[in-house]
């Protein structure tokens, strides 16, 4: 969102460094190896109808060359993840010192939801004990370059990654991605408020109670090329329509601008779509072909730049922006 609030917090893990064996006196001491330092930090896509998302976060695990596999205490590690949205973050794991290489099977524990303790879910019904598939957040692979400060950032997608079971609530890994810093960007996205008005009248039947309606924004690789490629954010598919790699809340400022942001999204090209039907989009069912939802509108292409050292602020134009009175593609 463009206006966030940041929680400044510092995380130091320092690895300790064991040699083994001994050296006779005619043998030199091996020399030190060479480490970089890592630094691992987590952000979401807020959700409606939710009040809290805390997490308890346990170990970063990774896997090296040697199939050694190291584990690294968490500082700082219960937090709510809905105070850091969009290009907000909040450290995890800080200036942690690794010997430079390839690491594999990268991923952060999280201790699961029970009664009050652990990781929950507040909403207006309650706590609801909250658990991750697997046990744990999934990272990409990581290289450690000598004398070089690594920075990732995990992304948990909520409308796309977190669903509602019998026992609570669970994340799931399609909603849950990470980016090194130097290779993304974020998106904000004007949108024209007279798709917003457009849409609102032509499904008012379709609003929710008291005429309002759930405004999203709907993100795509870029191999989709128009609107009737455009699925909502079903885990399963029966067409050849391609699922958004992000979905966030397009909302109002205080001077009436319609807007959304995205944060940390690979450097690459995407087309976004607009819908203000998101309240009849659920995660677990196709709704364009079995309910009544609809892209409404294709918002265009564009290109997400990193910029000359990452985490360059894109911005993009969807119809004629905040000046309205666009025309764009129509999903109907």
């Amino acid at each position: 969102m463009l206006t966030n609030r940041s929680l400044l917090a510092t995380s130091v893990v320092l690895l300790a460094s064991c040699g083994g064996g001994g050296s006779g006196p005619n043998t030199p001491p091996a020399p030190p190896q060479d480490n970089g330092t890592l630094t691992v930090t987590i952000s979401d896509a807020p959700m409606d109808d939710v009040d809290r998302v805390w997490l308890s976060m346990g170990e970063l695990v990774m896997t090296d060359e040697a199939g050694i596999e190291h584990r690294h205490a968490v500082h700082n590690g219960e937090f709510d993840l809905l105070r850091f949205q969009g290009m907000d973050s909040h450290p995890l794991v800080s200036d942690l010192d690794l010997p430079a290489g390839h690491y594999h099977n990268v991923h952060l524990t999280l201790h699961p939801g029970t009664g009050n303790q652990g990781s929950a879910v507040e909403n207006g019904q309650g706590r609801h004990g909250l658990s991750i598939q697997s046990g744990y957040l999934p990272m990409a692979d990581l290289t450690v370059m000598s004398g070089q400060h690594l920075v990732h950032t995990i992304d948990v997608d909520l409308y796309r990654g977190m669903f509602q079971t019998s026992d609570g609530f669970e994340l799931r890994h399609r909603g849950i991605s990470s980016v090194n810093y130097q290779h993304m960007g974020h998106l904000i996205g004007e949108m024209d408020p007279q798709w917003v008005a457009d849409c609102e009248m032509e499904f008012a039947s379709l609003g929710l109670p008291g005429a309002t309606f759930k405004h999203l924004a709907y993100l795509y690789p870029e191999g989709v090329t128009d609107i009737g490629q455009m699925a909502d954010s079903s885990v399963t598919r029966n067409d050849q329509r391609v699922p958004p790699v992000a979905v966030s809340p397009v909302f109002a400022d205080a001077q009436g601008d319609w807007h959304f942001v995205m944060g940390f999204l690979s450097e690459g090209h995407y087309r976004v779509g607009y819908s203000c039907l998101g309240h009849l989009d659920d995660p677990q069912a196709d709704d364009i072909n079995g309910g009544q939802f609809v892209i409404y509108r294709d918002g265009g292409t564009l290109t997400v730049s990193a910029g000359d050292s990452g985490g360059h602020q894109n911005v993009h134009q969807c119809g004629n922006g905040h000046a309205g009175g666009g025309h764009g593609g129509h999903g109907g």
